[in-house]
């Protein structure tokens, strides 16, 4: 079911969640619109109507749990669980040192589950890939990665990735930017 960009784009300009210029990402990936990560999900509404539209592609996919590796994600995770039929539940991970680990009365929420990997953005694809292979240890069966917002990513460790927003805002390699053929100044984004 195709998503109702009419009504994301209207909340998100409303939202002042996303400005045109010429940005450039961490992970290389150029792109004319930036969608603010910080603001992306802060209001409930804008949140509450991603994670429907989100839920909407998946709803037929039989999720029995929407996971997700950071604090970014998680308020989107709920949202998506709960628009679900039947609702899913939800799945955080913990930031151990600089590993991604999920805690003990959470891995049967996951263990031969039909999981559904959701976060705010995903960038370099690093994180998810990290996320992905813990998954994979519980023997659950990942069903998707999905986000409003990617650099562009098809697929991640052979998972295709649902990007929202990026019918709407496309991400280019530097190589294929419009702003960089029309020698547009660069704004570096820090994620």
């Amino acid at each position: 079911m195709a998503p109702d960009y009419s009504t994301i784009q209207g909340m998100l300009e409303r939202g002042n969640i996303v400005r045109n210029g010429h940005f450039a990402f961490r992970s290389g990936a150029h792109a004319t619109t930036l969608v603010d990560r910080d603001l992306l999900l802060a209001d409930p509404g804008t949140a509450s109507r991603l994670g429907y539209q989100i839920s909407k592609i998946f709803f037929t996919d039989q999720v029995d749990t929407v996971a997700t590796p950071s604090i970014w994600g998680a308020g989107l995770a709920q949202w998506v669980g709960y628009f679900l039929e039947p609702r899913a539940n939800v799945a955080d991970a913990t930031l151990v040192g600089s590993e991604l680990s999920i805690a003990s009365k959470v891995v049967p929420l996951l263990q031969d589950k039909r999981v559904l990997l959701v976060d705010n953005m995903v960038l370099s694809g690093k994180t998810i890939g990290r996320f992905l292979h813990v998954i994979r240890e519980l023997n659950a069966v990942p069903v998707g990665i999905a986000t409003p917002w990617s650099a562009g990513q098809d697929e991640i460790g052979g998972i295709p990735v649902s990007s929202l927003l990026n019918e709407l805002y496309p991400a280019h390699d530097a190589a294929d930017c419009p702003a960089c053929d029309q020698g547009l100044p660069i704004e570096h984004v820090p994620y």
